[in-house]
């Protein structure tokens, strides 16, 4: 009699395993690992993007971005995020959001903004940035411990006015922790 017992209850745990909730919808766009470390930087103004092409942002198509995540370091004297359109492979585009964001910014953790105006996610490369100023050496912007993907270090440095990968600026190897949050 025992062994009737078991095969109803074997069924109902089997079950219960087998039908799982669908997984939540990934609605991060993100290059980087976890923070390591960030850039030392000289004094003076930058801006530290990843930029997003139209493969990575094909899955968020239709949606909106609607918040940014990035690791902070030493607050800097100024942060401003920018949202960028797709421009040329090295350089973004048109403007799409900007926030000063200094005041609000908190040192050594996550920061996240809600943008008060959601972008939509376009055709083309998204670029998103924070352009940060300093009057000391200092690390900013998180990174991780690399290796570099495609898109993940782009920095512009107002001293020589170009846009050029953090990579072929110094020959290291990592991502900004910077992430995209789109609308579900």
């Amino acid at each position: 009699m025992k062994k009737y017992f078991i095969l109803p209850a074997l069924a109902l745990v089997l079950l219960a395993f087998g039908c799982k909730e669908d997984a939540p919808l990934d609605n991060t766009l993100r290059l980087d690992g976890e923070n390591q470390s960030g850039p030392l930087l000289e004094a003076g103004a930058y801006e530290l993007a990843v930029r997003f092409t139209p493969q990575q942002t094909a899955k968020f198509a239709g949606r909106q971005l609607e918040s940014v995540q990035w690791y902070n370091g030493p607050r800097a004297a100024t942060t401003i995020l920018k949202v960028y359109s797709e421009g040329t492979p090295g350089e973004p585009g048109s403007l799409l959001y900007s926030a000063t964001l200094t005041s609000q910014v908190k040192s050594f953790t996550w920061n996240e903004h809600k943008l008060t105006t959601p972008v939509d996610i376009p055709d083309g490369d998204l670029w998103i940035s924070l352009a940060i100023t300093h009057s000391d050496v200092q690390q900013s912007i998180g990174c991780d411990a690399g290796p570099n993907k495609s898109g993940g270090d782009w920095l512009f440095k107002s001293a020589d006015g170009l846009w050029d990968t953090y990579l072929d600026r110094t020959g290291e190897s990592v991502n900004w922790n910077i992430r995209g949050i789109v609308s579900e």
